[in-house]
């Protein structure tokens, strides 16, 4: 009696549990899981026989379903090897409803029942909150460099989260908007300090290096490529609706919907902030100036959104 192909599936389930990483194994092309070991119930929630015959998919985020599907089908038409640390969507969901980023890597096998995909998964949560932190001490440096707008970015950052989450972005498009709020004047570190920190107007040749900072941003986060999708605010937060802003002259929904309702929130709390050469003015008279702007400056809708989320901060203060 040939006991070789038992042989290999012993070896295979045994490997399969002395792996460090979640592994689950789904058939082609239908997608469904056939196997998973004990650290993918770990990391998911679920006990094997919960996601037995189940579409891969139940553990994919709602909204990024049709998006992992596209993928998948993509995928399926030539499985090759893609090893851990190349781009993907990195999100998945447990059992509780929590987002995992994790990174992933697929390797097909092919046997004498059909092919199958080995998809390994590892939570890079660590990590992804590390990077996070970092990018937070990069903000609180550029608000002690520029220390006329000192909790600026923290302010903005808040709003403009908070106009994502009314418009119903998805998680994933949120997290990009706040980390590129956070950052948003990194160019400025390009600035000379004789320009960035003068108390008087400037000249028309310092505001042309002034302007220059978001695409000293574009230079220096591109090359990073967990910052890449984060890109849009930095690079793009004073293009205008009407096509006259900068640095590239972007105009309606040429510019990324995360820059459209950044704009929004940086020119209201700038305005609404002390500086040595003037006083801030009142909440009235910006959001004033805010509506005066709307189909020039900015995106009327956008508009729309932020003043329906004043006046619900007028209702929540009385």
């Amino acid at each position: 009696m040939d006991t070789t192909f038992d042989d290999s599936k012993l070896t295979f389930n045994y490997l399969l549990e002395i792996m460090a990483d979640a592994v689950i194994v789904v058939n082609h092309p239908d997608g469904i899981i056939v196997r998973m070991n004990k650290q993918a119930e770990t990391l998911f929630g679920y006990l094997s026989d919960e996601l037995m015959g189940k579409p891969v998919e139940t553990l994919i985020p709602i909204n990024l379903k049709e998006l992992h599907a596209n993928y998948r089908d993509s995928y399926y038409r030539q499985p090759r090897s893609r090893p851990m640390g190349t781009p993907l969507v990195l999100q998945a969901v447990n059992k509780a409803g929590r987002l995992i980023p994790v990174d992933i890597s697929l390797t097909p096998l092919n046997t004498v029942d059909g092919l199958y995909i080995i998809a390994m998964a590892r939570d890079i949560s660590n990590i992804t909150h590390a990077y996070d932190e970092t990018l937070m001490g990069w903000s609180r440096a550029m608000d002690f460099r520029d220390k006329e707008t000192e909790n600026h970015t923290l302010r903005v950052t808040h709003m403009a989260t908070r106009l994502a989450h009314l418009l119903g972005m998805t998680e994933t498009q949120i997290t990009q908007l706040y980390r590129g709020a956070l950052i948003h004047d990194i160019g400025k570190m390009g600035v000379p300090d004789d320009i960035l920190l003068k108390s008087g107007k400037l000249t028309d040749e310092e505001w042309s290096i002034m302007r220059k900072h978001p695409e000293y941003a574009y230079e220096m986060l591109y090359p990073i490529e967990f910052l890449r999708p984060a890109l849009d605010i930095p690079y793009c937060h004073h293009e205008k609706w009407d096509g006259s802003g900068y640095p590239r002259g972007l105009k309606g929904e040429q510019i990324p919907l995360a820059a459209r309702l950044f704009a929004i929130v940086d020119v209201y709390d700038a305005l609404r902030s002390d500086r040595p050469y003037r006083q801030g003015s009142s909440k009235e008279k910006v959001i004033e100036h805010i509506k005066s702007l709307s189909g020039t400056h900015f995106e009327p809708k956008a508009v729309e959104l932020f003043l329906n989320m004043m006046n619900e901060d007028d209702k929540d203060s009385l």
